[in-house]
């Protein structure tokens, strides 16, 4: 079994933030995907003793500073998409783009090439958990809360492909 915590638009929610943090400890789970809307430094600087795969969201205004943490702390943050190979697992992340159809069309694009494991992508606030064809894609919802009232994320076996949304 090869576990990694995923979360999404966390949107500066420090509390909720540190309640996955500490959810993700006591799992045992080292690595963590986010598929963007961090926003500010002070609130990527809390992923701190994990390793961590990030993309940039449409409200993470602050990405130079938001770079710095990352090359601080050894994350790995980009542009959308970030291609990543963790621990042997083929994984794509995006956060999204304008349209709830837009995005999804990317994820399930990307997850329809068959060149990867899992498709993690973020932006529109929902959970979903689906498989396309053998690959894993996943919107872990959002961590914040704010729009649908559920600070949600999500663990996956990257072995098995499949993903629990965890409600925090």
């Amino acid at each position: 079994m090869e576990l990694v915590g995923v979360l999404s638009d966390s949107h500066d929610n420090i509390r909720k933030i540190d309640e996955a943090i500490a959810f993700l400890k006591e799992k045992g789970i080292d690595i963590i995907i986010h598929a963007g809307d961090i926003i500010a430094p002070f609130a990527f600087k809390k992923f701190k003793g994990f390793k961590v795969y990030a993309v940039y969201g449409n409200n993470d205004g602050e990405k130079l500073l938001l770079k710095r943490v990352a090359v601080d702390l050894g994350f790995v943050l980009s542009e959308q998409p970030l291609i990543a190979d963790i621990n042997g697992y083929h994984v794509a992340v995006i956060h999204g783009v304008n349209t709830a159809a837009a995005t999804r069309s990317i994820a399930y694009s990307l997850a329809r090439s068959g060149d990867f494991d899992v498709v993690v992508y973020g932006h529109l606030h929902e959970t979903e958990v689906r498989r396309v064809g053998d690959t894993l894609v996943l919107n872990p919802g959002e961590l914040c809360g704010y729009l649908t009232g559920k600070a949600t994320l999500a663990l996956v076996d990257l072995e098995e492909r499949k993903a629990e949304i965890e409600l925090i």
